[in-house]
C-alpha cells in the first residue's frame, strides 16, 4: 500500500509515483529520517525537515452511522464543518514542496465536501501522489466516475464490509451496498474508457464477528469487478463490550492480544517512540492540527494551520509538538489514544492482495 510507506518501499514509490519525484522532496525525506533516528538514540525530540506526508480531513459530516467510528455513531464531540477550498490551496502552497503523499480523509465522509475534486486536482498540480478513502456512496453516474478519474486522483479505498445487503449494512448502518458496488464499476469501466491506470481501487473489507465467514466471497467480488487490490484490515475497538460485539473468532484477524482482558492491548506495540510523530500530520477540515488520525477530536491540538501563511512551519517545530514527541519517547503508554494506535502493530492490513498485474 502506498499509504503505508517505510524507506524500504521508496523504490517501488517512486516507480510508480516518478512524476512526483525531486531532489527538494528526496533531501527533506532524508533529514526527516535522519533525525527520527538521532531521537531514538538520544531520547530526545531532535526535528529536521518537514513532515514527508500529511492527512488533510475535507469534513468530518459523514451520510452513514457505523457503530466503531466516533463520526457516526454521534460520540465526537468537536464541531462538524467542511473545509474551505482556499484554506486548503493556502496550506499545500506552503507545505505541498515537500509531500511525497497526502492522504485525504480522517473522520468523515469526503465526497461529502463540494470542494473535494477540486482539492485532489490542485494536489496533482503540485505533483502531490493522493489519496482517499470513501464509503462509495458517492460516485453515482457515469460523469461522476468521470470526475473523479480525472482529477488526478492516485489511490481510492472504498470500503465494502459484507457480501449481502443484510451483513454490509450491520456495520454500515443506513448504507447501500449495491449503490457502492454500482460505483466501483463506473470507476473500472472509466478507467478502461480513458485508458488509465490511476486511480488505483482497492476494495475494503474490514473483518468483524458478523461478516468474517465472508472473505472469500468478498474477494472474489473484488475479482469479478476487476479492482487493483483488495485489502483485508483488522477494526479498532474502543471497549472490552465492543470487543466481545465485533472482534472476529480468528486470532490472526484481531489486532489486540488474546490475554489482555479489560484492558484493549494491540500487538506489537512498542513501549515508547512513535515514527509517524516525525514524517506524518494530520490536519482537520477547521485547520486544527492533530499529531495523528488517533485523535478523533484533537485532544493533543498542536496549533491552527490556517491562522497565517507560514503557520505550519512554527506548529511543526513548536512547543506543544516538541512536548508531545518528548512524552512519547519517554513512555507512549501514559497517552490513552496511542495505548489503542496501530503504529507499531504490523497485521492492520492482513491481507493486501494484488487482484491485477
Amino acid at each position: 500500500m502506498a499509504f503505508l510507506l517505510s524507506p524500504q518501499k521508496i523504490p517501488v514509490y517512486i516507480k510508480r509515483y516518478g512524476y512526483a519525484f525531486s531532489w527538494k522532496r528526496l533531501w527533506n525525506f532524508g533529514k526527516v529520517m535522519s533525525s527520527m533516528g538521532l531521537s531514538w538514540v538520544s531520547r530526545r525530540p531532535v526535528v529536521w525537515g518537514r513532515p514527508f506526508m500529511m492527512m488533510v480531513e475535507p469534513t468530518n459530516y459523514c451520510n452513514l452511522k457505523c457503530p466503531l467510528c466516533p463520526s457516526g455513531n454521534g460520540e465526537m464531540t468537536r464541531r462538524r464543518g467542511r473545509m474551505d477550498l482556499e484554506d486548503f490551496k493556502s496550506m499545500l502552497d506552503e507545505t505541498g514542496q515537500h509531500l511525497i503523499l497526502l492522504m485525504l480523509w480522517n473522520q468523515g465522509e469526503p465526497f461529502l465536501n463540494p470542494c473535494f475534486i477540486e482539492m485532489v486536482r490542485y494536489a496533482r498540480a503540485k505533483k502531490i501522489p493522493t489519496l482517499t478513502s470513501t464509503n462509495g456512496h458517492y460516485i453515482r453516474d457515469a460523469d461522476e466516475a468521470r470526475r473523479v478519474v480525472e482529477s488526478g486522483l492516485s489511490e481510492i479505498i472504498v470500503s465494502v464490509d459484507g457480501v449481502d445487503q443484510e451483513t454490509y449494512a450491520r456495520y454500515r448502518v443506513g448504507g447501500d451496498l449495491q449503490r457502492v458496488l454500482d460505483g466501483i464499476q463506473l470507476l473500472v469501466e472509466t478507467k478502461k474508457e480513458l485508458g488509465v491506470t490511476e486511480p488505483l481501487i482497492n476494495l475494503q473489507f474490514i473483518v468483524m464477528r458478523h461478516n468474517e465467514k465472508d472473505l472469500a466471497a468478498a474477494e472474489q467480488i473484488a475479482h469479478d469487478l476487476e479492482v487493483d487490490k483488495f485489502l483485508v484490515k483488522t477494526a479498532q475497538v474502543y471497549s472490552s463490550a465492543e470487543a466481545d460485539e465485533f472482534l472476529p473468532e480468528q486470532e490472526k484477524f484481531r489486532r489486540y492480544e488474546a490475554q489482555a482482558k479489560e484492558e484493549l492491548v494491540v500487538k506489537g506495540q512498542p513501549k515508547r517512540g512513535c515514527k509517524v510523530l516525525w514524517y506524518s500530520t494530520m490536519v482537520n477540515w477547521n485547520g486544527a492540527v492533530a499529531p495523528c488520525c488517533f485523535d478523533k477530536d484533537v485532544d493533543f491540538n498542536m496549533g491552527q494551520a490556517f491562522d497565517d501563511g507560514a503557520a505550519f512551519g512554527k506548529i511543526w517545530k513548536g512547543q506543544a509538538y516538541t512536548d508531545f514527541r518528548r512524552q512519547i519517547l519517554d513512555d507512549r503508554r501514559q497517552v490513552e489514544m496511542c495505548r489503542n494506535c496501530s503504529e507499531g502493530y504490523r497485521g492492520m492490513f492482513s491481507l493486501v492482495k494484488e487482484m491485477r498485474g
